[in-house]
């Protein structure tokens, strides 16, 4: 299965009636935040194809994608994938309704727990694939208050077992900056600004 990841910056390749030619063979597209919602909606108009996404900290309070499915603080089973998703970032400024503290994030996490946890018992993982904005803490982030990863995602990973784990919202220049990090199990790809990924259907 091959799923088109969007995030932070709107591609001109991809915001184009080409798209449908260039992504012809795209099955699933994650919008992994800080995009124009009009963005959004043009391209699953144009591949056709199902849509999830989360809110990063730049969307608009009340950010809503016509035509996508929200992912945020969510579950749901898509293409035969078993997928949940956890948007924003970390609360860097006192108004931002994506924007959370480390309690906060864990707290909207809590109610998925219980699913997944069972679902990793009985399959070996917990979901097939987790959609989020930020990064975990200490894997392709940064050190300023606004790009720190999430020290919860850590440990959603490890109680989880998602085998992919997409993300955007720390920008890579040039690939000076590594894309793709294991930790337990879990492949974990920066995404930033468009990326094709290859996810086995099981």
């Amino acid at each position: 299965m091959k799923i088109l990841a969007l995030s932070d910056q709107v591609v001109p390749y991809v915001y184009s009636p080409e798209a449908k030619d260039r992504f012809r063979d795209v099955d699933l597209i994650a919008g992994c935040g800080d995009l124009p919602a009009s963005y959004l909606e043009y391209v699953v108009s144009v591949l056709n194809t199902p849509m999830v996404y989360v809110p990063g900290n730049h969307d608009p309070d009340g950010y809503h994608v016509q035509g996508g499915v929200d992912l945020d603080a969510s579950f749901a089973r898509i293409r035969s994938l078993a997928m949940f998703g956890l948007g924003g970032s970390p609360r860097y400024k006192e108004l931002g309704e994506h924007q959370h503290t480390e309690l906060g994030m864990l707290l909207r996490a809590l109610p998925l727990l219980p699913r997944l946890v069972l679902r990793r018992f009985r399959f070996g993982h917990g979901a097939d694939l987790l959609i989020a904005h930020a990064p975990p803490r200490g894997i392709h982030d940064d050190t300023d208050p606004a790009h720190r990863g999430f020290q919860t995602f850590r440990r959603v990973i490890q109680w989880v077992r998602p085998r992919l784990m997409l993300h955007g919202h720390c920008h890579i220049w040039a690939d000076l900056a590594p894309r793709e990090t294991i930790l337990d199990g879990c492949r974990i790809l920066n995404i930033y600004p468009v990326q094709v990924v290859d996810l086995e259907a099981r």
